[in-house]
């Protein structure tokens, strides 16, 4: 069994394999239940996989394919925490994923694999980096759904000047006249700095969070070129602070971020609704899909709906049941053709989905005006954040 990352987990997008099997096990469990009832949960995961398989396929495939998998089930350690596992099955592969975020307990048993949970995990814990200043460095910490690492520590190159003795009215001067001189000499330090991040930060995307006193913040935001700067920090005193610990208090900051940009991918479905390029149609959204125009699809975590797309076409067959081992979620499916072709996609809570559907599609250009309705919509732009000040602790 191979152990893979979230990040890993998305590549298998690109699978295609009759039939994959998906399992996923909360193990967010009280410890009173303890592993005893993660295992019990994955056991009846197991039969239910069974189940489907045994539908269409002979008790000799249905053997090679399942043997493996029971095997790997009973050798798989399994222990309590907030999110859940993830169990990737086919005839020649099986993989399981720790995913950091709630899990619901699901078997699938389809032509590829189900991956709307991994894709939600992904979605929550987007990459970001963490810029720490220290006395006399700065650390870049990446921070990922998978792992929080250190890329790199920056030395400052700060000068550690004092007053010197004399009368008052001179020490008054001297104190005047060395303000002015570590105002000059952290701007320096904080030009270089920016220039050494750059080779780092060249044609990056995510965020970038600063973390330390403000005035080394503010020293940093006035040189900085990165596009992605936040406009909030997370002010403090974090010199005995470990990267783990700074990375759990950005949280605070990060989640909201986040959250925000789903916001807004609402904001900008509602605008491209209103200007005829938006939709909430199942079998419509998956014939757009198929040719390559959905630019941004929305689909519910917490909803399934049942059926055989076709990804050359976009034909749909929705069954009421899950009738046999090719029946996929629909939802999961349109969402992989969408991000093969180049779109994006964002899983919400069904309570936050447009008109409480199921699925939601911004379309890069309309059926009767193609060229114009590529011009016609533009996302709206994001409104810039405020500093927040956190407490850090080692």
């Amino acid at each position: 069994m191979k152990e893979m990352t979230v990040n890993e987990a998305l590549k298998l997008v690109k699978a295609k394999s009759e039939p994959a099997i998906s399992l996923y096990v909360g193990t967010n469990v009280s410890e009173r239940e303890g592993a005893g009832k993660i295992r019990s949960n994955l056991q009846r995961l197991y039969k239910t996989a069974e189940a489907l398989v045994s539908r269409t396929h002979d008790p000799r495939k249905r053997d090679r394919l399942l043997q493996p998998l029971k095997s790997a089930l009973a050798a798989l350690r399994l222990s309590r925490s907030k999110g859940g596992v993830a169990i990737y099955h086919t005839e020649s592969f099986t993989g399981v994923v720790k995913i950091p975020t709630a899990v619901a307990d699901l078997a699938v048993a389809a032509e590829s694999f189900h991956l709307k949970p991994v894709l939600r995990a992904a979605q929550l814990r987007r990459p970001y980096y963490v810029l720490a200043f220290r006395k006399k460095y700065a650390d870049l910490i990446q921070v990922t759904a998978d792992e929080t690492k250190k890329l790199e520590r920056i030395e400052l190159h700060l000068k550690n000047e004092r007053l010197t003795g004399g009368e008052e009215p001179s020490r008054r001067w001297l104190k005047d006249g060395l303000k002015v001189r570590r105002q000059k000499d952290l701007r320096v330090a904080m030009e270089t700095l920016n220039r050494q991040l750059e080779a780092y930060l060249h044609g990056e995307r995510s965020p970038l969070l600063l973390a330390g006193p403000h005035h080394q913040q503010e020293a940093f935001r006035d040189s900085c070129s990165y596009q992605h700067l936040l406009e909030r920090g997370m002010v403090g005193h974090i010199e005995d602070t470990d990267m783990l610990a700074l990375a759990q208090l950005s949280t605070t900051i990060m989640e909201p971020y986040f959250a925000e940009i789903d916001m807004q991918t609402l904001a900008n479905f509602r605008k491209a609704e209103a200007a005829g390029l938006g939709s909430t149609s199942l079998r419509q959204i998956a014939e757009a899909a198929a040719r390559g125009q959905v630019q941004s699809l929305l689909i519910a975590e917490d909803r399934q709906v049942w059926g055989q797309l076709d990804r050359d076409t976009g034909n749909v067959r929705v069954v009421e049941h899950r009738s046999d081992a090719t029946a996929d979620d629909l939802l999961d499916d349109i969402a992989e053709v969408v991000l093969l072709k180049g779109g994006k996609v964002t899983v919400l809570p069904s309570s936050e989905m447009p008109s409480k559907q199921s699925i939601a599609a911004v379309m890069r250009w309309t059926d009767s005006y193609p060229q114009l309705g590529r011009q016609a919509y533009k996302p709206m732009s994001r409104p810039p954040g405020r500093e927040t000040r956190v407490e850090a602790r080692a």
